[in-house]
This record gives C-alpha cells, structure tokens and sequence, in this order.
C-alpha cells in the first residue's frame, strides 16, 4: 500500500481565525494535491490529520471539500482544534463513517489496512483529551485482532514533542492509558498519525511507530528551550510524507518535499 500523511490545512472562506495562517493557501494547497496525483507510482490513499479548516464554519467545509474533490484517490481523516464537530459532520456525513452520536471517530478499511479515527477534541479548547468513553472506543478497535496494519489517526500526538508551547496544548487527558492500550497491542504493525505541532516528527511510542506531520499553512522553527511561548514561523518548503509497505509487519516513510 501507498498512501500519504498530511495535515493542518486551516482553510478560511471568510477571515481567518489564525493570523499565522497563509492567505495564498489555494495555490499552495493545489500544488500539494497536484504533487500527490502526480506521484509514481500511484499513491492509493491520503490521510488527513485534522484542522483542516481554521474556524469550522460550513463555508469553510465547502471551500476545502472543493479543494480536497481535485484528489484522485479516496481520503480519510479526523477533527482537530480548530474544526468543529457539527460543521465537519454535516461536511463528511456522507464520505466518512462516523460511528458515534458525540465524537467524530470510525473504524475503516482500505484494503487490508485498519484505518481507526480517532476524534481527541475538547470543545472550545487548543488541547485534546481521551475521556474514558473515547479510550473504551479505541480499546475494544485494538484488542479486536487483524491480520493487516492498523493506523490511527488522531490530531493531538499522544508523544512528548520536547516543544514546549505545543507540548502544553497536546493530549492533556488520558495519555497514560492510551499508552497501556498501545502497549497492548498484538496485530503485525502499529502506526499513530498525528498533526497539530506544524512542524514534522517521529519516534516508537509505547512499541507502536508515531509520527506527526507538518503544515502547509506555515511552519514553525525548532525550538526545544524550556519556554511556553509559541515558536517563531519561518519560510520553508512543504514536506508531506508517503508511507510504502508491501506487507502488514513491514513499512518504509518518505519525505516528499513540494515548494511553493
């Protein structure tokens, strides 16, 4: 399977929440998309993780649907901060299968790949949690058994980035049990897809391989001093990420650089 990771468009119709955020995001995105249909051999399906608008009204749902309909194979993907649940429902209500009447996450597949969504939200807030109701979800997905390799898509990394002022709005709730349950796991391979930091990272978690993925939207630096202040942006090339594997226990990631 070939797929790419992708993350944190924020999308604006009108003005837009962030002031970081470009304003020449429809070339810039349709470069990426472009890129991504391009590629050779055929990436099979993207993965989104999350804010994929920057305030969640439904103009915004339908300008980045517009947008996101020039792609040529299916896509996935979950809610971060700055989406909102009723908006992103009603926008993918017919594309994704959400199976809960309160958060946004599902269980799919794409081929022999278990792709589970995971939704880390808390309303009004920077920060994501997994409740109890939302770890009982992911429990029952991990410890029902698949022969294939399952990834979870979930915007707050479950990872320490050692960038401060992320770290800070990062999984507040429930990471000590969400880290039993990884722990757990017995199918072929694990992999945790996460965005939200806007800037790229990897490590093994809990056994599990976790990565979170950049922005297109803007880029901050690398700052690992002991701060709580956000991180300067600075201009650099876009970095998505394709992940290449011809068997469930066996996967290859790479850079996939496109400059605006």
């Amino acid at each position: 399977m070939l797929f790419a990771h992708i993350s944190d468009f924020h999308v604006f119709a009108g003005e837009p929440g962030s002031p970081l955020v470009r304003r020449d995001f429809r070339p810039a995105f349709a470069k990426i998309i472009d890129d991504i249909n391009a590629f050779d051999p055929a990436i099979e399906a993207v993965m989104f993780t999350g804010d994929l608008v920057d305030g969640g009204t439904a103009e915004d749902y339908s300008l980045v649907k517009d947008i996101m309909s020039a792609l040529k194979m299916p896509y996935y993907s979950i809610p971060g901060n700055h989406d909102r649940r009723d908006t992103f429902r009603k926008a993918f209500e017919n594309d994704l299968p959400f199976e809960d009447d309160v958060f946004l996450h599902y269980e799919t597949f794409f081929g022999n790949t278990r792709i589970l969504a995971l939704d880390t939200v808390i309303d009004g807030s920077a920060a994501g949690a997994l409740c109890p109701k939302r770890l009982d979800w992911i429990g029952e997905k991990l410890g029902t058994p698949h022969d294939g390799a399952t990834l979870i898509l979930m915007h707050h990394a479950p990872y320490i980035s050692n960038l401060g002022f992320f770290d800070d709005i990062g999984l507040i709730e429930g990471r000590a049990a969400f880290a039993d349950l990884v722990r757990g796991f017995k199918g072929p391979t694990l992999r945790i897809l996460s965005g939200h930091i806007h800037r790229p990272s990897f490590t093994c978690w809990n056994g599990a391989f976790a990565m979170i993925a950049g922005s297109p939207s803007f880029t901050v630096v690398l700052d690992l001093k002991a701060h709580t202040d956000e991180p300067p942006v600075f201009d650099a090339p876009y970095v998505y990420f394709v992940h290449s594997s011809e068997e469930p226990a066996q996967f290859a990631v790479h850079p996939r650089l496109v400059r605006f």
